[in-house]
């Protein structure tokens, strides 16, 4: 009776008559940094648009369905990562969408309170073609001089300070040095948005000047 081979022999067998060769210890770490970057990176992404999305409901500033979309994105895209990881079963899933939200919402929230996703909203409009389409600015609050925004088009040009009559149709006049951003030309017919704050009832001080519609794009007002 022929001696039952033992696992071990019979594991060596198919080892040798398969040619398995084991994985390097250096491309497991590299497959495994991979994909903690990735998760990371979309985490980071996530966060972001969670920011933007909460600057854009309670500051009324941008539209937020474009971020919410971003957010809603990457959330997938983290939770499908993590779900890859090694010790991912350790785990509930409800645990895993839970943490994720919760860690967004928090950094999300902070980034909006220290004013980080009201600059990176800026540096994307300047840096970012087309990024006023996705993520638009809203009318009604460039007609808000007392939260420092303000839009209209100009109507007289002096030597130190120049007019505009806003959407509403008040005129005020514009003091102060600016920096003048984008394609925006200073002459009378020009729509622009104003950054800074407002010094008395007609008379607003300008720390930006941009274009009303971003980078020239013809846009309807009544999509901002």
């Amino acid at each position: 009776m022929k001696k039952k081979k033992s696992i071990s022999e019979l594991t060596l067998k198919t080892i040798t008559n398969k040619q398995i060769k084991p994985i390097p210890k250096w491309e497991f770490l590299a497959k495994n940094w991979t994909l903690w970057a990735g998760i990371l990176a979309s985490l980071i992404v996530l966060i972001i648009g969670l920011g933007l999305v909460i600057f854009g409901v309670i500051d009324n500033i941008i539209s937020p369905y474009f971020w919410l979309i971003v957010a809603v994105i990457f959330f997938g895209v983290s939770y499908v990562l993590f779900q890859k990881t090694k010790r991912a079963y350790i785990f509930a899933k409800w645990q895993v969408v839970v943490t994720m939200v919760l860690l967004g919402l928090i950094i999300g929230g902070i980034l909006f309170k220290s004013g980080l996703a009201r600059r990176i909203d800026k540096s994307m409009e300047t840096n970012i073609p087309r990024y006023r389409q996705m993520a638009p600015m809203k009318i009604a609050t460039w007609t808000n001089p007392e939260a420092g925004y303000l839009s209209g088009e100009i109507v007289e040009i002096n030597e130190n300070n120049f007019e505009i009559k806003d959407f509403a149709g008040k005129a005020w006049t514009i003091v102060g040095k600016p920096l003048v951003k984008g394609r925006v030309q200073m002459q009378v017919g020009e729509e622009i948005k104003i950054v800074g704050s407002q010094e008395d009832e007609n008379t607003f001080e300008a720390t930006e000047v941009r274009p009303w519609t971003g980078r020239g794009q013809n846009m309807m007002k009544e999509n901002y």
